[in-house]
């Protein structure tokens, strides 16, 4: 018997006072209070690999004994276990509940690859000082950690983790390594081996994490998240729900934990397990903006979410059957059109705001670019008169066309629906305030006009340029995405110019008559012609340059001798006026 903290039971609601003596206990999972009836169940509980570091388990008095816990974490627990017994996961081994989440991958890849020092530095800080050790995930997910990883060595768990994530950054180095990482990949490996749980992540951030989510352009850091943000508070809202404002500042603090690591700092195993699989079946982030309202919902009814740490406690009753039945219901909450709706009006707004000349905008933009004040301010002026007056947001006869096919091409059997929903989409992806391509090559022409030391890219090239620099892909090159364009083009260093043009044409690497092209482009021609370019070229050559290389390039003697730095007193007036030129041609 005990006293009381709490008032009700966690699983059946009864009444639990302080004070009262009556049969209970505290769960030795969860640590949550529960009465006698809802505990029956008991469990081996886990003993933590690191007992230096670990939160000791005040509750088990004996590791070797099985110990009561409440029905809750007993469904979880049983859930987990028929998986592990099922599907046969232990760390670092290659399991079928991969070929079930994202089919057979036979590609065999090197997991040996250099990186650059700072991601390396990065990796290891959280790696190796024990930031990716099973005691710091939730009360559920420390029980699943430790017993895939059961019989294996610290320094081996550590090796294995890092593995994978160096091999992840040297494939993604635009998005390089970011905090949470490192627990994505500490829960693939408990169903994978090292190459399978590459594999799973490169999955996910190909097909199922939504475009720009973890962007770091110049001025939009995340914006890709903070769309999701978005469209979770207009959602929470049309709900109406009494502690909407409580929910949207709990979101503000919250979200990273929520979003950047798809649930699992919030979610026990099994209920994760079922999240991701749903994730995986439909091929969606769908399923994770489901999770995180009924969690949100249900914890606004128990919990105060003002109180700290409470991120920690809100999944604790969620249940993996009531996930399933979510998940079951066509549009819970949302369809997919109303989740783009939203986002797509997000980035709208977004880039609306990009054209005020306030000062904390003035002062973002001068801080992302080589423009000073004035100049922005010049350019800004230019880009507003040119946008006013030839700014339309009507679908042209060949873009219908273009989308009614595109709706035909579907598995709907109402095409005119989703030829309606695209249309929607567009008109809203439309609203963006900026230069379309045709008048963004036009005014590249007309720089040109005026002498430069570069060899004049072609349309096509300038194409690339203006696709690289949409980052929504709407056709349309906001302000911020216009200047930072130019501020590279025209002011930007060789290695900035090299890493965007790299980007342009490749992700992953480029054959080296390729990128032989691609140094002509922006080296000044005077400069090829001496004998010195020849040496360099013959200096750097390989078969092929992945973006590593092309660091290692930027760095060469070459290079840092003969940076080229294009005069500034008179290239915003040039913009200005060839904006001005296109805007009555």
């Amino acid at each position: 018997m005990i006293f009381f903290q709490k008032s009700k039971c966690c699983v059946c609601a009864k009444d639990l006072q302080a004070l009262k003596l009556r049969k209970s206990y505290r769960c030795k999972m969860c640590h949550q209070d529960v009465c006698i009836n809802c505990s029956e169940n008991r469990v081996k509980v886990q003993i933590p690999q690191n007992q230096l570091y670990a939160k000791p388990n005040d509750f088990v008095k004996d590791f070797n004994l099985p110990q009561r816990v409440c029905d809750n974490c007993f469904r979880d627990y049983s859930y987990y276990q028929k998986l592990i017994q099922e599907y046969g996961l232990k760390w670092n081994t290659r399991s079928l509940l991969q070929s079930k989440w994202i089919g057979k991958q036979e590609r065999k890849i090197k997991i040996q690859i250099g990186i650059s020092e700072s991601d390396r530095e990065i990796i290891d800080k959280d790696v190796i000082t024990g930031r990716s050790e099973a005691f710091l995930f939730n009360y559920s997910l420390r029980e699943f950690i430790t017993q895939c990883q059961e019989g294996y060595d610290q320094t081996y768990i550590r090796e294995s983790i890092i593995k994978v994530l160096q091999l992840f950054v040297t494939h993604y180095p635009i998005i390089g390594y970011c905090q949470g990482m490192n627990q994505i990949a500490t829960i693939l490996l408990c169903v994978s081996d090292e190459e399978g749980a590459f594999h799973i992540m490169n999955y996910i951030f190909k097909q199922i994490i939504p475009p720009r989510f973890y962007s770091n352009s110049q001025g939009a850091t995340l914006i890709g998240y903070q769309a999701e943000l978005y469209f979770l508070k207009t959602l929470l809202k049309s709900l109406n729900l009494q502690n909407f404002d409580q929910l949207s500042n709990f979101l503000d603090v919250s979200g990273p934990q929520m979003l950047l690591t798809l649930m699992l700092q919030v979610l026990n195993t099994s209920s994760l397990l079922v999240t991701w699989g749903e994730m995986f079946k439909r091929n969606s982030f769908i399923p994770i903006d489901q999770a995180i309202i009924l969690s949100l919902v249900q914890a606004s009814r128990t919990f105060d979410l003002t109180k700290q740490g409470i991120i920690e406690e809100i999944g604790k009753n969620i249940k993996y059957s009531d996930l399933s039945q979510i998940f079951s219901k066509e549009g819970a909450y949302f369809t997919s059109f109303e989740r783009q709706v939203q986002i797509e009006q997000y980035y709208s707004q977004t880039s609306r705001s990009w054209v005020n000349n306030e000062k904390l905008i003035l002062f973002r933009l001068k801080k992302i670019t080589n423009f000073d004040t004035e100049e922005i301010l010049e350019i800004q002026n230019e880009f507003k008169k040119y946008c006013m007056e030839s700014r339309s947001v009507s679908i042209s006869r060949h873009d219908r066309q273009s989308i009614k096919q595109s709706a035909q091409l579907t598995d709907s059997s109402d095409d005119d629906t989703d030829y309606l929903q695209n249309l929607q989409i567009q008109q809203v992806k439309l609203q963006k305030y900026g230069i379309n391509k045709e008048a963004f090559l036009d005014l590249m022409e007309q720089f040109h006009q005026h002498q430069t030391k570069y060899q004049i890219l072609d349309r096509h090239k300038y194409e690339l340029v203006f696709n690289l620099f949409d980052e929504n892909k709407t056709e349309l090159l906001d302000f911020r995405e216009f200047l930072i364009c130019l501020s590279i083009l025209l002011r930007g260093s060789f290695e900035q110019k090299l890493k965007m043009f790299f980007t342009a044409h490749t992700g992953s690497s480029l054959k080296d008559q390729e990128f032989q092209t691609l140094l002509s482009i922006i080296i000044p021609q005077d400069l090829q012609s001496q004998d010195e370019y020849q040496s360099f070229l013959k200096r750097i050559y390989k078969p092929q340059y992945s973006y590593q290389d092309m660091l290692q390039v930027s760095q060469d003697p070459f290079v840092s001798d003969n940076e080229y730095k294009r005069e500034r007193s008179q290239t915003s007036v040039i913009i200005a006026q060839s904006l001005n030129h296109i805007k009555y041609n």
